[in-house]
């Protein structure tokens, strides 16, 4: 059986319109650069052609994944908390945690593995940081179990 890729509905969205994109714009641009390559002659010393072709299918290699992903996803759902606690969670707000060994902060988004981009500040659900702090409140510390473990407090859940 497959596994699940977790997706935020943002994050499906993006995968629809990347995928779209890429059918749609890219995929036939590179058909028609290989072709004009393929059209040059000698394909045995054509370098336009090998660079079409590796191009091609590297579009064609994407578009596979996205629809991968795309059929075997779950979608992570936004949830109301009751009672005013915000419990950190996968695919919820941003969350900011005070590093105690730095005493420095760090914002982030917990997200499905798929959807990770740490320039971004989304960290992937099953990363260290994000399964030490799922499933607890502001105010809470947390242990990051690594090599050299260090502590976090969850400082707000916006």
């Amino acid at each position: 059986m497959a596994e699940k890729n977790a997706l935020t509905r943002k994050g499906k969205e993006d995968l629809e319109l990347k995928l779209q994109n890429l059918t749609e714009v890219e995929m036939p641009k590179a058909n028609d650069e290989l072709n004009f390559a393929r059209s040059q002659g000698d394909l045995s010393e054509n370098s336009d052609y090998d660079a079409a072709k590796e191009k091609f299918e590297n579009i064609k290699a994407e578009i596979a994944k996205i629809k991968y992903i795309l059929d075997h996803h779950t979608i992570i759902e936004e949830v109301e908390e009751e009672g005013g606690e915000k419990t950190a969670r996968l695919g919820g707000s941003e969350i900011t945690v005070l590093d105690l060994t730095r005493n420095k902060e760090h914002k982030f988004t917990i997200v499905g593995s798929v959807e990770a981009n740490p320039l971004e500040h989304k960290i992937s659900n099953t990363c260290p940081v994000a399964q030490a702090i799922i499933g607890h409140k502001v105010g809470e510390t947390v242990t990051v179990n690594v090599k050299n473990p260090y502590k976090l407090k969850i400082v707000d859940i916006a």
